[in-house]
């Protein structure tokens, strides 16, 4: 990661960037001080270092912050793995030899080279990737690496090549990093942090830390009902045969736009609305009676100026929302099958957490501990059994007696994947009590300045699953090797002048030397 810096891109791709930070603030800052300490290393030794602090100091600042939103933090402790503070691996020293023997000293270095200096170099040029024959899903989202996002599908809107230069050329297929992209980062950092409070867990194993995010899940939407809002929720759904994963900036009881949205609902009734998903439309009774409450969802966007964008440059955030909608509505409607997830991620479910980690989340999570001197039908403390997630009060025969002679770690619940997945659907099912119905249909992108935070606009528009169906539809056949990847229509060549592939690129080459030829036959003809 650090060997490879591609430089800052032009003032239009720093102002006009819709893509947000895979770091967070802390994280950014670890890698920040991680990069300074490889660079001290090659440094005169006069040169005085104090003033970057080591990782560990880092990673401890962030206990300071306390809450229940959590954030995973490998242990440095594991068996077998050394403490993260070096960039790569040291040299491995040469083994000493024995007295007789004859070490010759390495000269490569004092050799020429047997090129001839006028040969050119190796290009590391995106073209070179296409010698794979793999689809973009078999190389770069097929097990052990991670399943889709909907940053994945949704940045084929801006541009698909563009995409696949990153996936291909980039190290570890992510978008550089830009000054821009670090001021959206804060700003998202901010806003989450009006609303959660973020807290180190150790974890040991893979399932300790899916655990976490199911757990802010669980708090993101206990969060929803207690204030009416949420921030950094976190989804999973099947679209297509596809595990697809995203994290929705905001869901709140709030319509963006109450004027539109009742607009809206009256044209929707007047024209008989239905489609193929209008089993995930709300009863007329909602839009005419107020104790229907519904939430909305909303993505956040950062810009380095006061312009908004329009045409085209909505399409990504458009596709993003739609996704976010059908993979929330899919949760609230209890047809996502978590086994499948499971298995995609390579997790099991029944495997236990360890003492130390329920020991952490029993500190922001007293429902983790059943009552002692209760049965362990019923905890006064929270009513939830830990097998269905219902109130025991209402179906005593769902948890399973027990002998009185249970060993006391069974105190505890919560202490598989397997045990928290029920509790996860009953949060769901108070939430969101009509299932994608309790979702409304208005979607919304807010755009805020990276530099101070403040709100720069907003742009409302309706849910529309049939595009979101056939966006999906032909997105797919690019991933799944069907197609090659498209660059860019001759009205959107805009977009180029923000792309760090902009001069490598093949597509653009191509439309060059067709426009060229346009024109020439044009001449011709004239002549």
């Amino acid at each position: 990661m650090a060997s490879t810096v591609a430089p800052i891109l032009d003032r239009h791709s720093s102002g006009e960037s819709d893509y947000g930070s895979d770091f967070s603030v802390g994280e950014e800052d670890i890698v920040n001080q991680l990069l300074e300490g490889l660079g001290s290393k090659t440094a005169s030794p006069t040169i005085p270092t104090s003033t970057t602090s080591s990782p560990t100091q880092s990673l401890e600042t962030q206990d300071r912050r306390y809450a229940p939103h959590l954030r995973s933090h490998f242990e440095n402790s594991l068996p077998g793995k050394a403490k993260n503070t070096a960039i790569q691996p040291a040299a491995p020293t040469p083994p000493s030899l024995p007295l007789g023997d004859v070490q010759y000293p390495d000269i490569s270095h004092a050799l020429p080279s047997t090129q001839p200096e006028d040969a050119p170099g190796p290009k590391s040029e995106p073209v070179e990737s296409w010698k794979d024959s793999r689809s973009p899903l078999q190389r770069f989202r097929s097990f052990p690496k991670k399943p889709l996002t909907v940053s994945d599908l949704a940045s084929g809107a801006w541009c698909e090549l563009q995409y696949w230069y990153t996936l291909t050329t980039l190290p570890g297929g992510r978008k550089t990093r830009t000054a821009a992209m670090r001021g959206g980062t804060r700003v998202h950092q901010t806003l989450e942090d009006e609303v959660h409070t973020t807290i180190k867990v150790n974890i040991a194993t893979k399932e300790e830390a899916f655990a976490l995010r199911l757990w802010n899940v669980i708090q993101g939407l206990r969060t929803l009902r207690d204030t009416g809002m949420t921030r950094e929720l976190e989804v999973w759904g099947t679209i297509e045969g596809q595990i697809i994963n995203g994290i929705i900036d905001e869901v709140s009881d709030e319509s963006p736009n109450a004027a539109f949205e009742q607009e809206l609902n009256l044209s929707q009734l007047s024209r008989g609305f239905l489609t193929a998903h209008s089993n995930q439309q709300a009863p007329i009774t909602d839009f005419l009676e107020p104790h229907g409450k519904r939430f909305y969802l909303t993505d956040v966007k950062t810009r380095g100026s006061d312009r908004l964008p329009t045409g085209a440059a909505l399409r990504p955030a458009r596709v993003q929302l739609f996704l976010y909608h059908r993979l929330l509505g899919n949760m609230a409607s209890g047809v996502v099958d978590f086994t499948t997830i499971l298995d995609r991620y390579g997790l099991r479910g029944d495997v236990l957490f360890s003492d130390a980690f329920m020991a952490q989340i029993g500190n922001l999570h007293d429902e983790i501990f059943y009552d002692a001197d209760s049965d362990f039908g019923e905890s006064p403390s929270n009513p939830r059994s830990p097998y269905t997630g219902h109130d025991t009060a209402k179906s005593p025969d769902t948890t399973p007696n027990r002998p009185s002679n249970t060993p006391q770690h069974d105190l505890i619940r919560y202490r598989s994947i397997a045990q928290i997945l029920p509790l996860l659907q009953s949060e769901l099912r108070d939430t969101f009590p009509r299932g994608p119905a309790s979702l409304g249909n208005l979607l919304a992108v807010q755009y805020r300045h990276r530099d101070d935070g403040r709100i720069l606009g907003n742009n409302a528009f309706p849910n529309d699953p049939e595009a979101l169906d056939a966006y999906i539809k032909q997105n797919l056949q690019w991933w799944r090797g069907e197609r090659d990847a498209d660059g860019v229509s001759i009205e959107e060549t805009y977009k180029c002048r923000s792309c760090e592939f902009a001069e490598s690129c093949q597509w653009r080459k191509d439309k060059e030397a067709e426009f060229l030829q346009k024109k020439r036959s044009t001449t011709r003809a004239r002549s």
